[in-house]
């Protein structure tokens, strides 16, 4: 069976795409967008090639390199999507994927009340609903409507819920990691290539082809070290009264290195140090990646959870009062120290540089140097480079840096009379335009009886299912009239003072698929629970409710204020604090925002402004210095472990000449195929060896002798006649012809022969299994025994027999000849079959 590979280039010079073609399927992965060299415009048009023959989308990691073309995808090519294209990713990857998208299209003007908007704040919103939620693990079957294709997502090990993906067909199993860390991180788990034992699991031994890339490796220190350099560099800025900037990808590093910030400041309070140091985020996105992370706590490590659980802290992203969202104007409100995380974006990064580093003495951490970074950070980072090379720095020591650096300037002015109404009509136009396209999209659909079937399966868990439900929310007007109206009955329980109440007549909404008696009597009495003495009943009924009168219930914000402090390690009996009352004037006047996390200001109609680009040279003071905080492999972790899965071929995704040689020397001195792809360019591969489908002939079947192993499995000897399956009689002229176009699913059919059972097979025995000592020790304890394991894993049993494992394929039974000695020889021999 042969596939063929494109590396996508939208002009960028670097992979922003995978796709994969089999004969009856194409497979977009990761869709990025993150140069600044290539516009909107130039990148829809690029994909307008492309999108027609994609049938599915995979999204591996939540990152802008991955997934940052998505929203614009779906919002340009809504046809596609609605009628075929199905997308799949893991629940972290939709919901900080959809963070990352809000904070790059932001940054570029795409997203917002800008006379620059392309894309409403709903759109994107919809775009995500769009993607199927999996689990890892998970199979996606699609056999049936792709000729053999399943879909399994494993962990990753970079960010939550990055996924590792593994794409199978009848004949072909390719392994799709971009990125991947096999060791565990901060918050998570290690990527899910080995098992507990270091062997690689068996759903991914011997793929056809493994696509990766050896563009950019992890540090090789360990990951202790390199938090214990970042915790260093951050006291030693904190000490001299100055204030840090980390840049993250919101998507990405942010929620790890949030937690090592959280953990230094945890650590540092119980000696009573940078108690009042704000930690504050510069994102367009404001704190939705903190909403979205404490509900996604079992996609993490369940250690680190356990670790933040006995410090009495809910999740590891509570910081208390001391944590703050704001814009990069604000910064200059919080005097001295401070934690500032920026938004990974050219317009915020500039911005919190021009308020940090001219006039406060500030430290730039960078935790990772990648494609996406703004240009700011590159030449930060240049400058740190070129010292840690001439002066052998260690990695964490800072640079100074002074100098004059290029940075973006945003101008927004408000719009006003004739451009105000010209933009609101555009915009309102553009709704309508985008309204009766997703009504006429999803009326066609019904025609052609689709929509019941897609959403079915949805619903029902089915996977390859078209889920609609981000396009339905506010499409179907009558469904969404009758639902105002039952909940404005529900509601409306109790009538006016002086009048009585009246009956009103209202209608019977009957759910699609509800039972016939359901339908004939939708009034469901309410079911009573009895016992053999009577009804159950509920005692907390009978109890008199208190007079809710008296109290008066406090706000919602003095309930948040009152909460216990993560950092307070004191005993709040032997501490008395007083406050003025312009202190609690000041407290009032700040309370929490409880809209910190809302994206609300993003809407397009929402105090509208003229958006205006410009470029200007600043003079910058500050600190540099970089650690590899990256969640990445390792090169010679990467150099052993990929051999392991003993693939055929290895698939290095464009462009070559970025790929480290030394890498692609060790891996092909071990005998793999390494393949560098080049960008724009069909590459066809065809597999040689192929794997063959055998079943057994009922006939042939009565005849085996099946003897049982370890692990419920049975072996058997077999011998017979391998021969084609013939198609069956009576089928129609076009089933026949598909049947002999499918030259390569034809089924092998392994038939008695006719001296089976008259001359048995003669050779030497072979023994078939696993002898586990464990399982050994069990079955003789239960024969009234003494079993038990001394040093090297030798099991002795009674004291005069010993059991030991040379290898996993010789077992060595020890002792004098004797009764038990050949009780325990017999034992061990019962656990193997014999051929």
């Amino acid at each position: 069976m042969t596939y063929t590979f494109t590396c996508c280039d939208d002009g960028s010079g670097n992979t922003v795409g995978t796709i994969v073609r089999f004969d009856n399927v194409t497979i977009l992965i990761d869709p990025g967008w993150f140069s600044s060299k290539v516009s909107y415009e130039d990148s829809v048009k690029y994909w307008s090639n492309l999108i027609p023959e994609v049938n599915i989308i995979l999204l591996s990691q939540s990152s802008v390199d991955c997934i940052g073309a998505y929203a614009m995808l779906y919002h340009n090519f809504l046809p596609h999507f609605i009628s075929r294209i199905q997308v799949y990713a893991t629940l972290p990857v939709t919901n900080l994927g959809r963070v990352s998208t809000f904070d790059l299209y932001a940054s570029r003007g795409l997203v917002g009340p800008y006379d620059t908007n392309e894309i409403d704040v709903d759109d994107v919103e919809k775009a995500f609903e769009h993607i199927e939620s999996l689990k890892y693990s998970q199979l996606v079957d699609l056999r049936s409507k792709f000729d053999g294709l399943t879909l399994v997502a494993y962990n990753s090990g970079v960010s939550p819920g990055g996924s590792i993906w593994c794409i199978s067909t009848y004949l072909e199993k390719l392994i799709y990691a971009r990125r991947w860390n096999h060791t565990r991180d901060t918050i998570l788990n290690g990527a899910s290539l080995l098992d507990g034992s270091g062997k690689p699991i068996s759903t991914l031994l011997r793929p056809s082809a493994i696509i990766t890339t050896f563009e950019k490796f992890g540090s090789s220190r360990p990951h202790a070290r390199r938090m214990r350099y970042f915790k260093d560099t951050m006291k030693q800025a904190l000490t001299s009264n100055g204030s840090i900037l980390i840049p993250v990808e919101m998507g990405g590093n942010f929620l790890d290195l949030l937690v090592s910030v959280h953990d230094f400041l945890y650590e540092s309070a119980k000696n009573k140090l940078y108690s009042q140091v704000p930690v504050i985020l510069v994102s367009y996105s404001r704190g939705r990646a903190l909403t979205y992370a404490k509900s996604m706590l079992e996609w993490m490590s369940s250690s680190a959870i356990k670790t933040w659980e006995s410090r009495d802290n809910r999740t590891p992203f509570d910081l208390g009062r001391r944590f703050h969202v704001a814009t990069p104007e604000e910064l200059t409100n919080y005097s001295g120290s401070k934690i500032c995380f920026v938004s990974q974006v050219d317009s915020l990064v500039d911005e919190a540089i021009k308020q940090l580093c001219q006039l406060e003495r500030a430290t730039v951490i960078l935790p990772g140097i990648d494609q996406a970074y703004p240009s700011a950070l590159s030449i930060l980072y240049k400058k740190w480079e070129q010292a840690f090379k001439q002066q052998n720095l260690e990695e964490g020591k800072p640079v100074s840096y002074s100098g004059h650096i290029t940075l973006k300037n945003i101008k927004l002015d408000p719009l006003v009379n004739k451009d105000l109404e010209h933009y609101k009509e555009q915009i309102i136009e553009r709704r309508d335009k985008r309204q009766q396209l997703t009504t006429t999209l999803i009326r066609e659909a019904k025609k052609t009886n689709s929509i019941e079937t897609f959403a079915g399966g949805a619903a029902n868990g089915q996977p390859g299912a078209l889920g609609l439900g981000g396009i339905g929310e506010g499409e179907f007007d009558d469904e969404e009239e009758e639902d105002n109206l039952m909940g404005m009955l529900r509601d409306g329980t109790t009538a006016p003072t002086g009048k009585q109440n009246a009956e009103i007549p209202t209608d019977i909404y009957i759910q699609e698929g509800a039972p016939a008696k359901h339908r004939m009597f939708p009034f469901q009495p309410q079911r009573i629970k009895r016992d053999d003495y009577g009804s159950i009943i509920d005692f907390s009924m009978l109890i008199p409710s208190e007079d809710d009168g008296n109290t008066t219930k406090r706000p919602s914000s003095e309930e948040i204020e009152e909460e216990k402090d993560p950092y307070d390690l004191m005993d709040p009996r032997r501490v008395t604090v007083k406050r003025s009352r312009k202190d609690d004037a000041k407290n009032n006047s700040s309370k929490i925002d409880e809209n910190w996390d809302s994206i609300e200001y993003l809407d397009a109609m929402k105090d509208p402004v003229k958006r205006v680009e410009s470029s200007s040279k600043v003079n910058v003071k500050c600190m540099v210095t970089f650690i590899n905080l990256e969640s990445l492999v390792d090169q010679r972790s990467a150099t052993v472990i990929w051999p392991a899965l003993k693939p055929k071929k290895i698939l290095l995704l464009g462009p070559a000449g970025t790929q480290i040689e030394s890498s692609m020397m060790t891996l092909r001195k071990r005998e793999i195929e390494l393949t560098a792809m080049p960008l724009n360019k069909d590459v066809q591969f065809d597999t040689t060896i192929k794997s063959l489908d055998i079943s057994v002939d009922p006939e042939l079947d009565q005849l085996l002798k099946w003897q049982s192993i370890s692990d419920g499995y049975t072996v058997a000897h077999v011998i017979g006649k391998l021969v084609k399956e013939k198609p069956q009689a009576g089928k129609s002229q076009q089933q026949a012809q598909e049947q002999k176009q499918q030259l390569h699913r034809t089924r092998l059919v392994l038939k008695p022969l006719k001296t089976t059972s008259r001359h048995p097979h003669a050779s030497g025995s072979l023994s078939i299994g696993d002898v586990r000592l464990a399982e050994l020790k069990r079955i003789l304890t239960a024969q009234r025994h003494r079993a038990e394991f001394k040093g090297e894993g030798t099991l002795v049993v009674d004291g005069r027999v010993a059991v030991r494992k040379i290898s996993d394929g010789e077992t060595v039974v020890d002792g004098a000849p004797s009764e038990l000695f050949y009780l325990v020889k017999k034992s061990v021999t019962d656990m193997l079959a014999k051929i």
